[in-house]
């Protein structure tokens, strides 16, 4: 007898047992590879389903005839249906869709949605590569790297200083704003602004020390996450500290800290500017002479948490 083809539409047809099963082991794979719980999982399936044109009882883990050529999971569909800012969403999409159809599949979009709430340092940074990789290039220069901690630090503390109360999803992430917008409400705009511009400074120049190895003064991908490897086997410390006290503004894994960038980046926009290049050396009689540089001082990047 032959086996019944499977229907595109709803799935292959499956016992009650043969389909817990799948489900369970579905959903067990995606809790294991995201960290989400899977009231989560099966949140995003219902979501997914909605948005993609799939009948209510279909199962995503089986050959549920996903087609990419009628899914609403498209840059659009993404931004709109998870109320992310166009200027994030676009670089998130890119890091969620594997096989770069141009759509998300259920399992592209669920492990992308973890990456998102779960997500660990490398790729928050690997996230915040592709926003300010404006031309693709998949590199960053100075400028851009400038550009980038600058406009991290301060759309963290534009949003802690109009926040009605404590944001984000953790007590960690709650602690960070409420004390970002205390310290806001004791400093007058210009001290503030001259604080963040010199934590910009040492934040740029710390990664580029670590990263740019070959002196080309770009930064490619893999140069970048070299901030967040150990300094040796023995010492566990980050080549690059700085910037990671940058990305533990993100900790708390919540939609709402993303957009706060996006909606800042709206207004202020992600290009350099002629001041976030770097000044040409002096010249004094055809000889180079390096302008010398103050020593910035530390201050951590809680965005005047200090």
């Amino acid at each position: 007898q032959k086996a019944k083809k499977p229907d595109n539409k709803m799935g292959n047809p499956q016992s009650k047992q043969a389909l817990a099963e799948s489900l369970s082991k579905g959903r067990g794979d995606l809790v294991a590879a995201t960290g989400l719980l899977e009231s989560d999982i099966v949140y995003l399936e219902k979501l997914y389903k909605k948005n993609a044109g799939i009948k209510p009882n279909t199962n995503l883990y089986g050959e549920y005839g996903y087609n990419p050529k009628v899914s609403k999971w498209t840059p659009e569909g993404f931004a709109a249906y998870m109320e992310v800012h166009p200027e994030v969403a676009k670089a998130m999409f890119k890091m969620m869709d594997d096989d770069g159809d141009g759509t998300l599949d259920f399992d592209e979009f669920a492990k992308g949605y973890g990456f998102i709430m779960r997500g660990d340092e490398a790729q928050r940074l690997n996230l915040l590569f592709k926003i300010f990789d404006l031309d693709d290039s998949d590199t960053l220069d100075k400028a851009e790297v400038r550009v980038m901690v600058r406009t991290i630090i301060n759309a963290f503390n534009d949003a802690a200083v109009t926040s009605a109360g404590p944001g984000g999803t953790s007590i960690a992430a709650q602690a960070k704003v409420m004390k970002a917008k205390k310290a806001s409400e004791k400093t007058d705009p210009e001290s503030l602004k001259k604080k963040f511009d010199k934590e910009v400074e040492r934040t740029t120049k710390a990664i580029f020390k670590v990263c740019d190895k070959n002196k080309d003064g770009d930064i490619d991908r893999t140069e970048f996450l070299e901030a967040l490897k150990p300094k040796s086997a023995k010492d566990p410390t980050p080549k690059c500290p700085e910037i990671v006290k940058v990305l533990k503004l993100f900790e708390g894994g919540s939609i709402k800290q993303w957009n706060a960038l996006g909606k800042f980046i709206e207004v202020n926009g992600a290009a350099p500017k002629e001041e976030d290049k770097d000044k040409e050396p002096e010249q004094v009689e055809g000889i180079t002479t390096p302008v010398r540089e103050k020593r910035a001082d530390t201050m951590s990047p809680g965005c005047a948490q200090q």
